[in-house]
C-alpha cells in the first residue's frame, strides 16, 4: 500500500509539473501577441490616396483617343492636363526634388571653350579649373595638387603625367594653356634634406639618396657640379634641373 501511494504521489507531481510548464508556455505565447498587437495600433497604418488617382481618370481621353496608336494621343493628353487647374501630376514631389537638384548643378556647368593660349596653368585655381571643359573635380584636384609637389609646371605636356589625364583630354586641353616658370619653386640641392627632395616627383627616393651621398664627398658649388655625379645621364638631367638649384640664388621658397 505504501509504495501504491509514493507512486500515486509520483504521477500527481508529474502531472502538476507538465501543467506547469504548459501554462508557461501559453502565458508566454499570450504576451507575445499582446506585445505585437500594441506594436501594431502604434505603427501608424497604411492609408491610400486616391484623390490623386481620380483626379487623373476625370482629366483622362476618351472615345477615340484611347487608341494608343494615334500620333496624337500624346499631345492631347498634355493640352488636357495643362488646360485643367486641378489636375495634380502624380509624384510631383519627387519630380520637383529632381528638378530642384538638376538647377542647383547648373552652378557647376562648363563655362565656353577657353581661348587658346589664354589660361596660365601656374595661376589658375582649383575652382576655376574644375570649371573647364574636360575637367571636373577629381581631375581638377589632381592637377593642383600634382602643380604642387612639382612646385609648378614648366611645359603643359606635363599635364599628361596627371594621372586619369588620357591622351584625347589632353589633346583637347593643352591649346588653352601658356607656362609662365617664373615663379616655379627650386629645390637647394646643397643644403636639402633627403626628406625634401625625396618628395619631388622627379627626384623621389633614389634620386635623393644619389645627391646626398655625392655631396657628403664632393662640394656642390654650381649646377653643372651636380651633372658629375655617376648615374647621372642627359635625360635625368634635363627632367631634373627646371627644380633644382643651388645656394639662394632664384629662391622663390
Amino acid at each position: 500500500m505504501k509504495s501504491f501511494n509514493i507512486k500515486n504521489n509520483t504521477d500527481s507531481l508529474s502531472r502538476r509539473d507538465d501543467a506547469f510548464h504548459l501554462t508557461s508556455i501559453i502565458i508566454v505565447i499570450l504576451l507575445s501577441l499582446l506585445a505585437w498587437g500594441v506594436e501594431s495600433m502604434r505603427s501608424p497604418s497604411p492609408r491610400v490616396d486616391v484623390s490623386e488617382f481620380l483626379e487623373l481618370l476625370n482629366t483622362w481621353p476618351v472615345g477615340d483617343r484611347l487608341n494608343a496608336s494615334s500620333p496624337s494621343l500624346s499631345n492631347e493628353t498634355n493640352d488636357n492636363v495643362s488646360s485643367n487647374p486641378s489636375y495634380s501630376r502624380p509624384y510631383s514631389r519627387t519630380y520637383s526634388r529632381q528638378k530642384r537638384s538638376y538647377n542647383s548643378n547648373a552652378l557647376y556647368a562648363p563655362v565656353a571653350t577657353p581661348e587658346p593660349l589664354s589660361i596660365n596653368i601656374n595661376d589658375i585655381d582649383s575652382v576655376s579649373l574644375e570649371r573647364l571643359p574636360v575637367f571636373g573635380p577629381v581631375l581638377s584636384g589632381r592637377t593642383v595638387k600634382y602643380r604642387e609637389l612639382l612646385g609648378g609646371f614648366v611645359d603643359v605636356r606635363q599635364l599628361q603625367e596627371v594621372y586619369g589625364f588620357n591622351d584625347e583630354s589632353f589633346n583637347d586641353v593643352a591649346g588653352w594653356f601658356k607656362v609662365d616658370s617664373e615663379n616655379v619653386v627650386q629645390i637647394c640641392i646643397d643644403t636639402a634634406s633627403w626628406s625634401q627632395m625625396r618628395k619631388h616627383p622627379y627626384i623621389g627616393f633614389e634620386g635623393a639618396r644619389m645627391i646626398e651621398r655625392y655631396r657628403r664627398h664632393h662640394e656642390i658649388n654650381k649646377l653643372d657640379d651636380l651633372r658629375k655625379m655617376p648615374l647621372m645621364n642627359d635625360s635625368t638631367w634635363k627632367v631634373w634641373s627646371p627644380y633644382i638649384k643651388v645656394g639662394t640664388i632664384n629662391d622663390h621658397l
